[in-house]
């Protein structure tokens, strides 16, 4: 017995589905020309004869309305037809059945008691079906009275055979087996082959799509045959291609990462056991080996603090408090913070942030963009060791904030990666501040508050990265 998975796949459901739809064509068919012939005939010809009877009533008195008339509506309807005036006397009279009809001859004795029902009936008119004694078929006979019931000025008479339908449903009936079976048949064929053909793009995506699942990101997937299964593909194609660089990143982070704590930490258990081993007598060896032991903890310390910033940055659960502060006195109190660092190590910071400049926003991490971007020109700044802070008011309503180096700068293919997460232009580094994680950090503070940023770099120039905040010029 088939699993019920692989009953309902795609190619088994189209098939069942247009299989039912052939059923119930077939079926409406047979109930069409077969089971309600007889029926429908005799519901159409009673409808007919009341609808001639009308049209004689309406017409007659009427000097364009002449026996001639009459005569062809009793020749064109195969019918006969006798009108009487109120006391029974013929008036108009046409046999289509040679005196075998139940109007005229010897059969013609029963009118009374027809014109009887009509009188009496609610709507002044009378018909039954009636079988001809003589031929044994049934006819279908119409009364109408003209006038008044109370008071008539004549009746109209209708007469028609009923033609015998039995046999013609048997001969229909074997037409339409016929024409069922090879419909069925017909209809399965083409239901099978169009299944296979819905279900073909289908399948091939989903063999693409287990490769992709195994790890084969070079996978391509063809969606060709509709534009649903094409768009479909060129999705999977997109996906495939961000899933294979996110993997890469991720393989990235994880050597990166790796290294960044294997260094620290094999400095610290090396620097630990000489404390043991050689200066634990030595006050002045054992105070720098601890104070190296500290500073690798401390590295350790910041590298698994950005880990868990970025995080909750990403996961959208770093609260943001908003506050309002001038970005101008912010940068220039950063930059008091790098007097000792530009002292001992050379660098030389060129900082244009005079114009009091108002924003809001969370302060804290605001703090952390700048100290992110700053650390960054830090470590890719050029043998001059400068770095620019400039403060732009854009229209007095937005201060655009560049931070420049004047490094090696950035291939025009790589600045799309600058601020993924961990990526690192090693080979233009030239000091190791920070932790790698800086930049993804600055992107999604940024991306928190909905602020615009970017980077632009020329080679051989340097780099500028950038972000732009609203407020307003300082009115004190």
């Amino acid at each position: 017995m088939k699993p019920l998975k692989q009953i309902r796949n795609l190619r088994n459901t189209v098939w069942i589905y247009f299989v039912i739809f052939i059923l119930s064509i077939l079926v409406l068919m047979w109930f069409t020309f077969v089971v309600s012939l007889e029926t429908n005939y005799k519901s159409l010809k009673t409808k007919d004869i009341v609808s001639i009877a009308s049209y004689i009533l309406e017409g007659w008195g009427k000097e364009d309305f002449t026996s001639d008339k009459l005569d062809e509506i009793a020749y064109d309807n195969n019918m006969c037809i006798l009108i009487q005036n109120s006391a029974g006397f013929t008036i108009y009279s046409y046999d289509m059945m040679a005196d075998n009809c139940l109007l005229h001859g010897s059969y013609s004795l029963e009118l009374f008691r027809y014109r009887i029902e009509a009188l009496t009936s609610g709507n002044g008119y009378y018909y039954a079906e009636i079988q001809n004694p003589r031929f044994n078929n049934n006819t279908l006979l119409f009364v109408m009275v003209v006038g008044e019931k109370e008071n008539p000025s004549g009746y109209i008479y209708l007469n028609t055979s009923l033609e015998p339908v039995k046999s013609t449903s048997e001969i229909i009936k074997r037409q339409v087996l016929g024409i069922s079976i090879m419909l069925f048949i017909l209809g399965l064929i083409i239901a099978y082959f169009l299944a296979r053909l819905i279900e073909s793009p289908i399948v091939r995506i989903t063999k693409s799509a287990k490769k992709l699942g195994q790890g084969d990101f070079d996978t391509q997937f063809d969606g060709r045959g509709y534009t649903e299964t094409e768009t479909l593909a060129d999705t999977l194609n997109y996906a495939a291609s961000e899933i294979s660089k996110v993997d890469n990143l991720r393989r990235d982070l994880i050597a990166n990462i790796s290294h960044d704590l294997r260094t620290p930490l094999t400095m610290v258990k090396a620097y630990a056991e000489m404390i043991r081993d050689l200066s634990g007598d030595n006050p002045v060896k054992r105070e720098e080996h601890v104070n190296i032991i500290i500073e690798e903890s401390d590295r350790l310390a910041t590298l698994v603090n950005d880990i868990l910033d970025l995080s909750r940055l990403e996961s959208g659960n770093a609260e943001v408090n908003i506050t309002e502060f001038c970005i101008s006195d912010v940068i220039n109190e950063i930059m008091d913070r790098y007097t000792l660092f530009s002292e001992q190590k050379g660098y030389k910071f060129i900082i244009t942030a005079e114009t009091p400049f108002i924003v809001k926003a969370d302060i804290v991490k605001i703090q952390q963009v700048l100290y992110n971007l700053i650390n960054n020109a830090i470590n890719y700044t050029g043998p001059d060791k400068t770095v620019y802070i400039t403060v732009i008011i854009k229209d007095k309503k937005t201060a655009r904030i560049d931070i420049t180096d004047t490094g090696e700068g950035i291939d025009e293919e790589l600045l799309p990666l600058i601020f993924d997460r961990y990526y690192r232009a090693e080979k233009n580094k030239r000091e190791v501040i920070g932790t790698g994680l800086g930049l993804s950090i600055v992107k999604q503070i940024l991306k928190q508050h909905d602020y615009k940023f970017g980077v632009r770099s020329e080679k051989g120039i340097g780099s500028t990265f950038w972000f732009e905040m609203p407020g307003h010029i300082s009115k004190d």
